[in-house]
């Protein structure tokens, strides 16, 4: 019962930090902001415990299922935009990630727990850094579409010519821009790692070449492919600003929706 409890309690801290923050906003209120910053903290640790006890549970790195991945991406997200507000000040983007990373433990509490035991090849090491590698370049993906998204709403209001909203932390757009394609290029650097990683590690693995057409390592390729596409169009002068974070936000968006229904299809990434 401790499982459950320790994920639902983190998904109701998480769930009062995103509204708190969204109440900090509205009604300029510091402290507020504070609560929601150490709530979510709280909510992070309480997952963290969660996959600890996972962990100690298999004696290996609590990454074998979609359950587990599940819950890493959500650390990953909260941990990556509390460091950017706390080291920056941005706190409207760790506003804005926490409904982000509250998505993946939603999904994790309605598909539940797996009963079965992962198989031993999914213990190895190798396989973890691969997975942590990939998840945090989502992850990071993930800040960026964020980032995406306050700058497209600060384009907006300065041509609509409105005032300062949120508390007045919104960053300028040229701040906004900048953590975009920061961004995107440490989540490429981390996707081009773990998809190394796990190349050579399927060479040595998984016999035959039929593993090489799985529709998770296609589609993790095409990915890869898109955010390199948009990383490059960045510096395209025709390109920059609002297409870049549109493009963005557009491939976070499909590239999260088409992973999740991959892992249906793969034969050797089907985590239980």
């Amino acid at each position: 019962m401790l499982t459950p409890l320790l994920l639902h309690v983190s998904i109701l801290g998480l769930a009062a930090a995103s509204a708190l923050g969204l109440f900090a906003t509205r009604r300029e209120s510091p402290s507020m902001l504070g609560s929601a910053r150490i709530l979510a903290i709280v909510a992070t640790l309480l997952v963290l415990a969660l996959q600890l006890r996972r962990g100690m549970e298999f004696g290996g790195l609590p990454l074998v299922s979609r359950f587990d991945t599940l819950l890493m991406v959500a650390v990953l997200i909260v941990g990556a935009a509390l460091s950017i507000d706390l080291t920056r000040g941005l706190s409207v983007l760790m506003i804005g990630a926490l409904p982000v990373a509250l998505a993946p433990l939603l999904f994790a509490a309605a598909i539940g727990m797996p009963d079965e035991h992962p198989e031993r090849n999914l213990m190895h090491p190798a396989v973890g850094v691969h997975v942590f590698l990939t998840l945090g370049a989502y992850a990071v993906f993930g800040v960026a579409f964020v980032a995406s998204i306050l700058y497209l709403i600060e384009h907006r209001q300065l041509k609509a010519r409105t005032g300062p909203s949120l508390l007045g932390m919104m960053p300028s757009l040229e701040t906004s821009y900048r953590l975009t394609l920061r961004a995107l290029a440490a989540g490429l650097v981390l996707l081009t790692a773990g998809i190394v990683l796990g190349y050579l590690y399927g060479r040595q693995v998984l016999s035959g070449a039929s593993w090489r057409l799985d529709a998770k390592v296609w589609l993790t390729t095409v990915s890869w492919i898109f955010y390199v596409i948009v990383f490059g169009m960045s510096f395209v002068p025709a390109f920059k600003g609002r297409r870049t974070a549109l493009a963005s936000v557009a491939c976070f968006v499909i590239v999260m929706a088409t992973s999740w229904v991959a892992s249906f299809w793969s034969h050797f990434h089907r985590y239980p």
